[in-house]
């Protein structure tokens, strides 16, 4: 029974680990999702060669991070394996096989159910931002908040490859800032970052542009795949943009004349 319980402990741990992982390499600026695929990727030993994984060992953070998860999820799997192991060959200690299947089987069952509830996840992502926060020197901190004002903001990466009317132009001369747009940094065809690109920046078909502003005009000059139209269509957003400034003055100057 002891090597069954055993067994069940480390799987649980590995989950924490991992989950503890996902959201130390979230507060370093990955996305969700991407931050779990390199933590159990890591914990796992499974050493996916993406381009993602070159991107998290540039940045000393993440790479102490990756580091720990490989060195935990070594000795975890060995662990893992011997008491598999222990539990169905070794002596049962009064309980027969049969039981450990069962009790293996519970085990898993509730791990896998409090993986998945919502209620056991906020409990622990408090719980282990606490813990960055007094044994660590990653700082918790919501990338959403800080980078979302209102509904209708956001930062998003836009793919030049299909858009006519920004690739080969230079940063000044498409004026986007004119627009409400800001671009923040670009990622190039080798994942390098060029972070705040200054204005004779010329954009290249490859790039990818990571942009703050609000998600319709961004969408709107996603679909700008022609020159002469992509011209148009800016000096409408310009225009649109400068209406909405007014509108804001005008607010501003009402609530400080009150």
């Amino acid at each position: 029974m002891l090597p069954i319980l055993t067994l069940i402990f480390v799987i649980a741990l590995s989950m924490f680990i991992t989950k503890a992982a996902t959201i130390a390499l979230m507060h370093t600026g990955m996305s969700r999702e991407r931050a779990r695929f390199q933590a159990r990727s890591a914990f796992s030993g499974a050493g996916f060669t993406t381009t993602e994984s070159e991107v998290v060992v540039k940045n000393p953070v993440r790479r102490k991070i990756i580091m720990v998860l490989i060195l935990l999820g070594n000795a975890g799997v060995v662990t893992a394996i011997s008491s598999l192991i222990l539990g169905f060959v070794g002596p049962s200690q009064g309980l027969s096989h049969e039981r450990n299947i069962y009790l293996l089987i519970f085990g898993i069952v509730l791990l896998y159910s409090a993986g998945r509830s919502r209620r056991v996840d906020r409990f622990l992502e408090r719980c282990i931002n606490q813990m960055l926060e007094k044994y660590t020197d990653i700082r918790p901190k919501s990338f959403a908040k800080l980078m979302t004002v209102m509904e209708d903001y956001e930062v998003t990466e836009l793919d030049v490859s299909a858009n006519e009317w920004l690739k080969h132009s230079q940063l000044a001369d498409l004026q986007l800032p004119d627009e409400g747009l800001l671009v923040l940094g670009i990622i190039r065809h080798d994942n390098t970052y060029i972070g705040v690109p200054r204005g004779r920046y010329q954009i290249e078909p490859s790039d990818r542009l990571v942009i703050y502003g609000k998600s319709e005009r961004i969408h709107e000059i996603s679909q700008r795949c022609d020159k002469l139209t992509g011209k148009q269509q800016h000096r409408e957003s310009v225009e649109e943009h400068q209406e909405e400034l007014e509108q804001q003055d005008e607010v501003i100057k009402e609530e400080q004349a009150d």
